[in-house]
């Protein structure tokens, strides 16, 4: 898949990269029925570590499949105090 790699590699280099633990959370019934579908992804850590992963992981499904994450997008900006995250929209000749 995009983001498991060979033999899990690409999982195992986020996991020890961030600090987290992954599974995707197939149902039994879906297991070898056909690829391309989405998947969910459960990552366990620490809540910073968490999105650190999180983003990677976007970023590379983002980089196989242009759109998937970034169509539509808007800025977001956070009220909640503490640890969060924030969007911010750049135009093509500001990338």
């Amino acid at each position: 898949g995009y983001i498991t790699g060979n033999r899990r590699a690409t999982l195992g280099s986020m996991e020890e990269e961030w600090g987290t633990l992954m599974f995707f959370m197939n149902k039994h019934e879906d297991k070898g029925r056909g690829r391309g579908g989405p998947e969910k992804l459960a990552i366990f850590g620490p809540e910073r570590a968490r999105k650190g992963t999180e983003l990677k992981v976007m970023s590379g499904v983002e980089t196989k499949s242009p759109g998937h994450f970034t169509k539509g997008v808007r800025n977001r900006e956070s009220d909640r105090h503490g640890f969060d995250s924030e969007r911010i929209v750049f135009r093509e000749d500001e990338v």
